[in-house]
């Protein structure tokens, strides 16, 4: 039995009754909400930066009304609503599954931010149907994984190696080559440190490549296959007894690229961990959720570095360590995204995946007061006083008003507004996307030529 929704359905929800078994559903997201609270249920991070206390709970519900079954009280009409995550997870037989809203985008989303391809028209396949739970995932740690081997370096680590061989070196271990080799002399029992491959990424990326294949996705990742052997010729293990080793991973400047998909990995073994322990003849299913409001980041991240001149530095601060704003590195803040120009921040944009069609006199009609007041923080720490900055927020919904650009009362060198980048009426016609991307990349422009100081 599944419930299935949209991702950022908090307003009208989806109902279930009383004959359509809203109690077991109900049990499903408190048991979700529980694992969500304790950290047993992953968030699937898309990059390095995404700390736990940013995440909200992607499902709930409110009970609408009552009814009297039997000379009980059971619940007879709930409304199931959902935050900006897509995934699935189930419990006790009862599945909630959470689609993109917007359908074929979801695609090419994903494909633009992280080079992977996502054929048009299956993302919903992905989740809907029960032999390709793992299907997305599959692909998401794939472009992970080509990811970090672009980027960093087959991790490598020293280890101590304790041997009795036939040239000397390190150290001579006294006692153990005494008892060894009192009657060789050919032979030395020496320690010494050896760098190795069989650490715990590579096991992990191992054992995770063993998981999937066992799932039936070696379609999808069948291009890893040489990479494990070569591991495998490398003496790497395949096997990692516990999860939580990820956890305890040093990351180097050179194995950094590695956490995104170390994250997901660690995922991929809980969940392939719960399947083979689940008892009592009901069938375990991966559970995991991906934050679309983070894909949403990354992918106007890219669509601005790909389209803006050469003049320009476009960078997020969320990929290094961030900034603070008060000293004694007290209060770090992080804007999506930050636009220079000959070292100076001229612009700030915040991703925001909702439903901003206009900037409005009142967070009841337009933008949130707080992520207004957030914003105003961003340009009073990067923007000078007497200098020009403009902050804008950039939501896929259509813009209502044209020009939806205001000065600060207090301060005419700073601006804030409101420029979209409309994908929800798409409905997966590329062509149409390129359009709007082509218009919101001109909008950008103008705001950036009109920033002279």
């Amino acid at each position: 039995m599944s419930l299935v929704l949209k991702d950022s359905n908090f307003q009208e929800g989806v109902i279930k009754w009383y004959h359509e078994q809203s109690a077991g559903y109900m049990r499903a997201v408190d048991e979700l909400q529980r694992q969500f609270n304790t950290g047993t249920l992953e968030v699937v991070c898309l990059q390095s930066y995404n700390p736990r206390s940013h995440i909200e709970c992607p499902i709930w519900y409110e009970v609408k009304s009552y009814d009297y079954k039997r000379g009980y009280q059971v619940v007879n009409e709930c409304r199931f609503f959902s935050s900006h995550y897509i995934g699935r997870f189930t419990h006790d037989g009862y599945s909630i599954i959470v689609n993109p809203r917007y359908g074929d985008v979801f695609g090419y989303l994903i494909g633009y931010s992280t080079n992977l391809y996502l054929p048009m028209g299956s993302s919903e396949l992905a989740y809907n149907t029960e032999n390709n739970s793992y299907w997305l995932i599959a692909l998401i740690w794939k472009a992970m994984l080509n990811k970090a081997l672009t980027v960093g370096q087959i991790p490598k680590e020293y280890i101590f190696v304790r041997k009795n061989q036939k040239h000397f070196r390190g150290h001579l271990c006294i006692n153990k080559h005494i008892h060894t080799n009192l009657c060789n002399a050919t032979r030395f029992y020496c320690s010494y440190k050896k760098l190795s491959m069989d650490n715990t990424i590579n096991q992990t990326i191992r054992a995770v490549y063993g998981i999937l294949k066992h799932k039936g996705v070696s379609s999808v990742i069948g291009e890893f296959e040489a990479y494990d052997k070569y591991l495998e010729s490398m003496g790497v293990n395949s096997v990692i007894d516990n999860a939580s080793r990820i956890d305890n991973i040093r990351y180097t400047r050179m194995s950094e690229p590695y956490r995104p998909v170390l994250e997901l990995s660690k995922t991929i073994l809980n969940n392939y961990k719960a399947e083979s322990t689940s008892s009592g003849g009901t069938k375990s299913d991966v559970s995991y959720f991906i934050d679309i409001a983070e894909l949403w980041e990354m992918y106007l991240l890219k669509l601005l570095q790909n389209n803006l001149s050469q003049e320009y530095r476009v960078f997020s601060p969320n990929s290094n360590y961030g900034t603070n704003l008060l000293d004694c590195n007290m209060r770090e803040i992080r804007p999506d995204i930050l636009i220079e120009k000959d070292g100076r921040v001229i612009m700030i944009i915040d991703a925001k995946y909702k439903n901003y069609s206009h900037f409005g006199k009142s967070s009841d009609y337009g933008i949130h007061r707080d992520d207004l007041y957030q914003m105003s923080t961003y340009l009073y720490h990067f923007g000078a006083q007497n200098k020009s900055i403009i902050g804008i927020f950039t939501s896929p919904v259509e813009n209502k008003q044209t020009d939806d650009i205001h000065f600060y009362s207090a301060n005419k060198k700073h601006r804030i507004g409101l420029v979209n980048l409309e994908i929800n009426s798409a409905s997966g016609n590329i062509q149409l996307i390129h359009e709007f991307e082509k218009n919101y990349i001109n909008q950008i422009e103008r705001e950036l030529d009109s920033i002279k100081d």
